[in-house]
C-alpha cells in the first residue's frame, strides 16, 4: 500500500495522504520501542527498536527492525527497489524463457546489474545478501589508504569485496549497462546534482529504474542550502547542515529537494518520474517515507 504522484498538483490536498498523516500521528504517540510489526524486508514478525529521543521520535531514521537492523526509510525504499527489479525481470524475459520458467525448465535467469551509491554500510551488506543482484557499490573516497580502512569496515559488517571509488557525476559504467541505480540519502550532498542525475540516466538500460531517497521538503521548489561559488568556495545560503557518513562523520547537505526534482529527472532522459510514499502502519511504515522512483 502507498501513494504515488507525478507532480505537486496531483499531490495537493489529497484526502488519502491527509488520513495517512493523521493515523501516523496516533502511531507516533504510541509505544514504539519494543513494538511488534511485520518487516517488509525480513518477511516476518519482528520487534522494533527506537533510537534517539523517545519524546520526539524520528520515524524515518530512528525506528529500526530488530532483525535486519534497517530503519524505516531504508526498509521502504529497498522493498520498492526489490519489487521493481522483480517486475522488470518478469517483463524483460523473452516469451520462450518465461514459458520454460513456468514449466521449471531452463537455467536460472541472469541476475540484474545494480549500482548503489554506497558500499561500507549495513545497507550495502543487506543488498549483497538479499537483493539477488550483481551488486556494484562505491564510496566517494579517492585515497587508497582510507579505502582500505573502509574495506575492512565492510568485511566487519559481513560484506565482501573491495571498496572502490566512484564519482556520481562521472560514473565508469558503460551506457545502458545497468538495470537499476539506488541512492539512499546521497544526492543532497552532490553540488552538481543535475550532472549526477544525468549519469544515472546514461548508465541505465531502457526501462531501468532509479530508486532514491533524499531530504524532501514536500513543497513545489527545492531549497538550496549551499552552493559552490565561481571561486570554488562553498557559499552557505542557509545555516550549515551536516549528515553523518561512514567516512568523515559529517558531510554538508546542499539541498532539501522539492517536487521540481521530478522535472530534473525527466529532463535528464527518464521516461517517468514519481515521488512514491510507501505506507503501512501494520508494517511500521508511517507517513513521510517519500522515495523517488524514475524509469529510464
Amino acid at each position: 500500500m502507498g501513494f504515488s504522484f507525478p507532480d505537486w498538483e496531483s499531490r495537493r490536498e489529497h484526502e488519502g495522504l491527509r488520513d495517512a498523516w493523521l493515523a501516523s500521528q496516533d502511531f507516533a504517540a504510541g509505544q514504539l520501542d519494543g513494538l511488534e510489526a511485520d518487516c517488509v524486508l525480513c518477511g516476518m514478525r519482528t520487534t522494533l527498536q527506537l533510537r534517539g529521543n523517545p519524546a520526539a521520535p524520528d520515524l524515518r531514521e530512528g525506528l529500526v527492525c530488530g532483525h535486519c537492523g534497517l530503519n524505516t526509510r531504508l526498509r521502504a525504499a529497498l522493498q520498492l527497489l526489490r519489487g521493481q527489479l522483480a517486475a522488470s525481470a518478469s517483463l524483460s524475459q523473452p516469451p520462450l524463457r518465461r514459458l520454460l520458467a513456468r514449466l521449471g525448465l531452463g537455467g536460472p535467469p541472469k541476475p540484474p546489474e545494480v549500482y548503489v551509491t554506497e558500499q561500507a554500510t549495513p545497507t550495502f551488506v543487506w543488498m549483497q545478501k538479499h537483493l539477488g543482484a550483481h551488486l556494484h557499490g562505491s564510496e566517494y573516497e579517492p585515497d587508497p589508504g582510507k579505502r582500505h580502512a573502509l574495506t575492512e569496515s565492510l568485511h566487519s559488517l559481513g560484506g565482501t569485496g573491495e571498496v572502490v571509488f566512484r564519482d556520481l557525476t562521472a560514473l565508469d559504467f558503460a551506457d545502458a549497462s545497468l538495470d537499476a541505480v539506488a541512492s539512499f540519502d546521497v544526492l543532497e550532498h552532490v553540488p552538481d546534482y543535475r550532472a549526477a542525475i544525468g549519469e544515472m540516466a546514461r548508465v541505465l538500460k531502457p526501462g531501468g529504474a532509479c530508486v532514491a531517497t533524499f531530504p524532501f521538503n514536500d513543497l513545489p521548489d527545492t531549497l538550496v542550502r549551499a552552493r559552490v561559488g565561481p571561486d570554488g568556495e562553498i557559499e552557505h545560503i542557509e545555516p550549515p547542515e551536516y549528515h553523518g557518513d561512514p567516512i568523515s562523520g559529517g558531510i554538508l547537505c546542499f539541498y532539501h529537494f522539492g517536487w521540481d526534482v521530478l522535472a530534473r529527472f525527466r529532463e535528464a532522459g527518464f521516461a517517468r518520474a514519481h515521488m512514491v510514499m510507501p505506507y503501512s502502519l501494520e508494517q511500521a511504515i508511517p507517513y513521510g517515507m517519500w522515495t523517488l522512483l524514475a524509469i529510464r
